[in-house]
């Protein structure tokens, strides 16, 4: 969806040299140069010199510089480099912007899966003609920290469950990318939020539109740059990041219509008349297929790249469903050549999710902007979903109250953010909804905290594959728990405590208040439940111990010892306000 809404620079040592005019044709002796030795979180980069000019750098029938690498294990990869600029960035009385440091040059990115001795075999090629390859060589001393991957319906890192705890951190006001991604992925990751996603988006990140033109991005390379200093912040903060290629507006003429300032429209030069054809038109593809490989080979090596998002919610754009799954296939087959780190993919629609075709993505998400109580809004979006995708994991990729904002005074605690994020975990999703709203909501009301709880509670657990159930004993409550071998997690919560229940007692208080004549209450508390015996699943008979935790902070409230010979352990639950969450684990002989 669409709405309105100082790091220190990545420490890459800045390589300073003047390219000299060169016949295109001419044989020209090229040199390599480590640019950044890399990290378990950052990608090793080497600079290439001495290249000829050409007129577009990012025309691949102009020059292209491929490097065979082989690796310390043995096997060998390809990939391709990339025109680069280094920027800084500046402030003056006020106002800011971005200004080039030194030369363009070549850049090469990959990461050191393991560590040893990387030898490239650099094979520059300009207007057709092979120049002379260049051999280097780079012996790193660690292991870059594993992408994350799709198994059955769940993520895994490192043979690790991994539970995305996200937010949608989609943009910055430009110039202040920097400063807000380190403020956000800061306060963000304290909480445990391990995904933000970002957006491609051409008033934002976007390297390719109408001040362009199709397939130079010159005038966008700090842009470029920008994304490489905030996929930095990210790895520092150990937060994936979703990247968004295309976003629904783009090529929509109704819906955030940006249509007619995309460089692809025949009336600004670009070989589409209508934005359908995007999918199908040739010339088309062969300027998204060089936008496509020039991101790939700048962002593909880094190990907070957690996915590629072909597009924002496709079904606002004119391009039909058999079109799309075709453009996917090819826009697939570029990534199988050039990215060699198998990073997942998805895409994405506004609504019924369920019936989109979900063949080619490596995991499927669903968008649910919906005040009702997510308890239930989220269940029939989790069985409708996972009927369509039975065997891949799941997640809720944006979520509100609305699309139009998020009201600061109807919900200013965040409950329905919060219980958004509890109900996607525990009715059948891979992990938290991922809330929208970041700018104007979660962070100017300080709200980042409120995955603590559930961040702490998830701890190690797969919970895309365990056990659902919903247990009844406490009245006005509802109770979900998970179950497998390791544990039972549960989340108990008042029935009342929910945004929808609120306004409903607002509603129910101005009524009142307009019959009697009397002052509107405008202040409810949240509703208190006295606790109760339980009798909640285990994976098998023995003795457990029971911690109850805060949802909000994750903080112990209390803990019991409880037994049983059966496959049910009852718990009593103490006296709770608003919501409670749980954890039964078995205690070992």
């Amino acid at each position: 969806m669409l709405k309105n809404s100082t790091l220190p620079l990545l420490a890459f040592l800045c390589l300073s040299f003047v390219i000299a005019p060169v016949p295109v044709h001419a044989e020209t002796v090229a040199t390599a140069k480590n640019i950044s030795q890399g990290s378990p979180i950052l990608p090793v980069i080497v600079g290439v010199n001495g290249l000829p000019n050409v007129a577009n750098p990012f025309d691949p029938a102009q020059i292209r510089v491929l490097a065979s690498i082989a690796r310390p294990n043995g096997t060998t990869i390809s990939v391709e480099g990339y025109w680069y600029q280094e920027y800084s960035l500046l402030n003056i009385n006020g106002q800011r912007s971005t200004k080039k440091v030194g030369d363009p040059y070549w850049q090469i990115a990959f990461s050191s899966i393991t560590p040893g001795t990387y030898t490239l075999t650099i094979q520059p090629e300009v207007n057709g003609v092979k120049q002379s390859s260049i051999t280097h060589t780079v012996t790193t001393n660690y292991s870059t920290q594993a992408k994350v991957t799709a198994s059955g319906k769940s993520f895994v890192r490192d043979s690790r469950p991994f539970v995305p705890i996200a937010y949608n951190i989609a943009w910055a006001n430009r110039f202040e990318e920097l400063e807000k991604y380190d403020q956000w992925f800061s306060k963000a990751s304290k909480a445990g939020v391990n995904v933000a996603r970002v957006w491609m988006a051409a008033w934002s990140l976007g390297i390719e539109w109408t001040d362009t033109g199709l397939g130079d991005y010159s005038k966008r390379l700090d842009r470029a740059w920008i994304l490489d200093q905030v996929f930095a912040i990210a790895a520092k903060y150990n937060i994936g990041i979703d990247l968004v290629l295309l976003n629904h507006g783009a090529f929509s003429t109704t819906t955030n219509p940006e249509w007619y300032s995309n460089p692809y429209f025949a009336s600004n030069g670009g070989p589409l008349a209508s934005p359908g054809e995007f999918a199908t038109n040739e010339v088309a593809w062969k300027f998204w297929e060089r936008r496509l490989r020039y991101i790939v080979a700048r962002y593909a090596a880094y190990p907070s790249l957690f996915t590629w998002e072909w597009w924002n919610e496709v079904n606002f754009t004119p391009i039909t469903s058999a079109d799309l799954t075709a453009w996917i296939k090819k826009s697939n087959a570029v990534l199988d050549q050039w990215d060699p780190y198998n990073t997942l993919t998805t895409s994405s629609w506004s609504s019924a999710a369920s019936m989109q075709n979900w063949e080619n993505l490596d995991y499927a998400v669903t968008h649910v902007y919906d005040p009702a109580d997510p308890i239930k809004s989220l269940t029939v979006q989790a069985d409708a979903l996972r009927a369509a995708v039975p065997n891949k994991p799941i997640l809720v990729g944006e979520m509100g109250s609305g699309t139009v904002t998020e009201d600061p005074f109807s919900d200013p605690t965040g409950l329905h953010l919060h219980n958004s994020q509890w109900a996607a975990t525990f009715v059948g999703f891979a992990g938290p909804a991922s809330y929208w709203w970041w700018d104007i909501y979660v962070d100017p009301l300080g709200l980042w905290p409120i995955t603590n709880g559930l961040s702490k509670l998830t701890k190690d657990l797969d919970v895309a594959t365990m056990q659902q159930a919903r247990v009844s004993g406490i009245p006005l409550t509802t109770c979900l728990t998970l179950t497998n071998s390791k544990a039972t997690i549960g989340w108990i919560r008042h029935n009342n405590f929910d945004r929808s229940a609120k306004t409903q007692l607002m509603l129910d208080a101005a009524i009142a208040a307009l019959k009697s004549k009397k002052k509107i209450q405008t202040v409810f508390p949240d509703p208190v439940s006295k606790g109760g015996n339980l009798v909640v699943p285990v994976s098998q008979a023995g003795s457990y111990k029971v911690t109850f935790m805060n949802t909000f902070t994750g903080a112990v409230v209390s803990q019991l010892n409880a037994s049983t010979k059966s496959t049910t352990v009852t718990i009593k639950v103490p006296k709770f306000t608003g919501d409670l969450a749980f954890r039964i684990e078995a205690v070992l002989a």
